[in-house]
């Protein structure tokens, strides 16, 4: 990965070269939706590292070459358009941020507003877009049906309920994308500038008291309200606590460190969000509550007293 970095580092047109070739195979089953994030990932590293307005050549050329190429060849041109337009431009922005605040946390947080202004387009669009996303689940659980493929646990109950959430959903996975973009970046900065500066900037990320009553105020007023209401403050809610998971994430990796614990501890909290998913609520609940209650700080202080 560090040859890799280097060689996106070494000029503008080399930069140019991976984002376009991961952006050409977008399409690729599998594979494809990883190689966007490594495109979008190749346009912070040159915004990170280089510059402003390189980091915005690279992804304006790169989007045009990939555009080009799926166009010529028949790809669905419309559908990568959107992709570059959904991940590639704010993964530049945040990476503007970053650049410009030297904060990771500023930076997810304006990766936090890009999906909740996204949200409220969706809304103001759509009204409440549930019931669009209710047909659009009956149809391909039709569509499963008829391959011979049952799930008799997704009953119209369900998928009711899933109706009212999948946009927040929708934008919540697409924030978490742009954040692995930009999180990626840094880290090859990082290798390249500064080896472990990544690590010890991700062990200290806290979002702030400010960002965390926001939070806290939406969650109450998707408990306490009914209707659209709601249902927007639900998903609103998803995304904001998105960056709570990496705060979360941060929290366990600095606390296992500060305790001597090895590596097996770490993969199992992996493990477990991995199968369980109210594992990732109960951690961006954690990293939440860690913006007024400082478990790291805490923990060096008691080793402190200790000692």
């Amino acid at each position: 990965m560090k040859a890799l970095a280097a060689y996106i580092a070494s000029g503008r047109w080399q930069a140019v070269l991976v984002a376009t070739i991961s952006g050409a195979m977008t399409v690729v089953p599998l594979f494809g939706s990883m190689l966007n994030y490594l495109a979008a990932a190749v346009v912070a590293l040159v915004t990170l590292h280089i510059g402003t307005l390189a980091g915005l050549q690279v992804m304006v050329i790169a989007a045009a070459v990939t555009l080009l190429l799926h166009q010529l060849l028949g790809g669905p041109a419309a559908v990568v358009l959107v992709l570059i337009l959904m991940l590639w431009v704010p993964c530049w922005t945040t990476a503007v941020v970053l650049r410009q605040s030297n904060r990771l946390g500023q930076a997810l947080k304006s990766v936090v507003l890009f999906g909740a202004v996204l949200l409220l387009i969706v809304f103001g669009w759509y009204g409440d877009p549930s019931a669009w996303w209710l047909e659009w689940l009956r149809q391909q659980v039709t569509i499963l049906t008829e391959a011979g493929i049952s799930f008799p646990a997704l009953t119209d109950v369900l998928l009711e309920e899933l109706s009212t959430l999948m946009a927040g959903m929708v934008i919540a996975s697409l924030v978490i994308g742009v954040m692995a973009s930009l999180l990626l970046a840094r880290w090859w900065q990082s290798v390249l500038v500064h080896p472990g500066a990544f690590r010890d900037e991700f062990f200290e990320l806290r979002l702030g008291h400010g960002n965390g009553l926001v939070t806290l105020g939406i969650m109450l007023v998707a408990q306490f309200t009914q209707g659209s209401v709601s249902n927007f403050s639900t998903q609103l809610a998803m995304i904001m606590l998105v960056p709570y998971l990496l705060a979360g994430l941060a929290v366990i990796h600095s606390l296992l460190k500060q305790a001597g614990k090895g590596r097996g501890w770490l993969m199992t909290v992996y493990v477990l969000l991995a199968i369980i998913p109210q594992a990732a609520f109960l951690l961006a609940a954690g990293g939440l509550l860690d913006t007024w209650i400082d478990f790291r700080r805490r923990l060096a202080r008691d080793e402190g007293n200790t000692d």
